[in-house]
Order: structure tokens, then sequence, then C-alpha cells
């Protein structure tokens, strides 16, 4: 029999598709209490009563994780409302995927907002009643791109690598006081992330969305890791066949260096990066900010797809 988590109240970010739905789910069926929290209030809805169908107890959250006063209010509210957390899941993210001289300062502070500082608000809100109980399990959902640099991705590859020391340095803090810190690394995974993402780069939105069913990990082998990491406690989750990479990385690097270039070519999601937009001393205008499309002569056509902070972010 699979051990479960009945009686064990759950929170968890990025709830309403993806992996943070898949997570939910799974969590309901091993007897969780959930509260739910993403920014779309119509998948969010949809995640909750599918997992109240099977039988759980659940209270859902519509907040903006970039919203700090907003974030601290809803751990508030969970700890007077429903009591201690016993496991918090970091889920929710959103993407950038543009080179770094085309990405502005209104898209480093959503990116930030959303996969830094939510974790880091609500983790910091939430852990002083796992330390009091000398209880806890704080789970984070970052990416192999948290291990492995990405070119094209430079925002998004930062904040996962950050996410990563985050969760290595916390478990140094709180381990001896009962608390444990997982944090997840996964491969490409068949989620709706690309629909919370900005792209600056036709070439990788075009890959994404012509990608073959087949490819990329199912969200329910991810939350499945995720639920059995909880249980085991195991600090570092890496999943997916691209974590050769990461194995590369680790014994010869220059060779990884270039693998991880050319995997970039082939995606579409890097190529001959434009400085003529950079601004020495500040953060350049960037299409996504401007709305504008770019010239013909540039490596990143599109103007943005639709304004991300509305859809579902997983």
């Amino acid at each position: 029999m699979k051990p479960d988590f009945t009686g064990r109240h759950v929170l968890l970010t990025g709830a309403a598709s993806g992996i943070g739905r898949a997570t939910a789910l799974e969590m309901a069926r091993r007897g969780a209490r959930l509260t739910l929290v993403d920014i779309d209030a119509h998948g969010l809805g949809d995640a909750a009563r599918a997992a109240r169908g099977i039988g759980a107890r659940v209270e859902e959250h519509v907040v903006d994780l970039a919203d700090g006063p907003a974030v601290e209010g809803l751990a508030r509210r969970v700890l007077d409302e429903n009591g201690p957390v016993d496991v918090l899941v970091n889920n929710a993210g959103v993407a950038i995927a543009a080179p770094f001289v085309r990405t502005g300062a209104s898209d480093w502070a959503w990116i930030l907002g959303v996969n830094l500082l939510g974790p880091l608000r609500l983790t910091r809100a939430l852990l002083p009643s796992m330390l009091e109980r000398r209880s806890g399990q704080v789970v984070i959902v970052a990416s192999l791109a948290g291990l492995i640099g990405a070119p094209g991705m430079v925002a998004y590859t930062t904040t996962k690598f950050a996410l990563v020391g985050f969760a290595e340095s916390l478990r140094l803090e709180v381990e001896d006081a009962g608390i444990g810190v997982t944090v997840v690394c996964p491969g490409y995974v068949r989620t709706n992330l690309a629909r919370a993402t900005r792209y600056d780069n036709e070439g990788f939105q075009r890959f994404l969305e012509g990608a073959p069913p087949w490819y990329g990990m199912a969200k329910e082998r991810v939350a499945s890791e995720i639920v059995e990491s909880v249980l085991s406690r195991r600090p570092l989750v890496v999943l997916g066949p691209e974590k050769v990479g990461w194995w590369l990385k680790r014994v010869a690097p220059e060779a990884a260096f270039a693998v991880a270039r050319w995997a970039a070519r082939q995606a579409g999601l890097w190529g001959d990066v434009p400085h003529e937009r950079h601004r020495q001393g500040g953060f350049a205008e960037s299409p996504m900010e401007r709305g504008a499309r770019p010239s013909k002569g540039e490596h990143a056509p599109p103007a943005p797809i639709r304004d991300p902070r509305t859809a579902g972010v997983s």
C-alpha cells in the first residue's frame, strides 16, 4: 500500500493547469487537504472541482504571485482559516524566450516577480509555523534550465538557477529543525507553459507549437515524482532525457557548452543576437514592451502573444 497524505495540508501554486493541476489531483487521491493557488480563476476552479470529485477538501485562492502584499495576505488567510501548512509546493512559473539584450526592464520585473520573488515571499511567510512545529516540507519546481544555461532564455534560466540555489541553501538551514526541502528540475514537459510565455523569438514558438505529441514528459509523471519526493524527502529530483546535458556539464564542461549551443539553435531558441537596441547602463526597450513587430533584418521577429498574465501559469 502506498504511503498517503491523509490529514496533511498541502498548499500548491500554479494549480490551474499542467504540473500543478496534476500534482493537486495526485495529492487528492492520497488524501491530502488542499489549498490551491493560481492567477487563472477559471482553470483554478476546474482543478478544484476535479480534486473535490476525488474526495479532497479544497480551498482555492486567485492570487498574482508577483504581487507581494497579495502573497503575504494569502499566507495570513491560509494560516488563520485553514491552519498550518504541512507541504508547500512552489510550482507556478512563467517564461520569456528572448536574448538578454532584448529583454526589457518590465519583462525582468514580471518574470522575477512570479518565478522567484513569489516563492521566496510565500516560503518566508509559511516557514515560521513549520519551524515552530519542527515539521514540514518545501518543494520548489524549478527546471533543468536551473542546472544548465539556455541561450535565448537568459531571464528564465536566471530565475531557475536562483531557485535551485535557494532550495539548496534553505535545506542546509532548516534540515536540523525537521524541515525537508526538495527542488525538482524537469526537462521539457507537455504543459500550458507556452501560454504563459512572452516570445521575442518566432522560431522557438514554432518549435514548441509544432512539437509532436510524444515529445517531452507527461505532466502526470512529473506529478508522481513530486509526490514521491515529498514522501522520501529527496533533496534534488532531475527528470527527462535532457538531463544527460547536466551530467555532461559536470564531467566535460566545454563539450556541454558546445552541445547546449547546438541544441538551442536546432530548437530555434537562439541565433545571432542583435546588439543595436542595447543601451549602456540600462535595459533596452524590447519589442515585448513596445508591442511592435521588429524589422525584417532582426532575429526575433514576432509581436508578442497575448499577455500571459491573463493566462494560467504552471
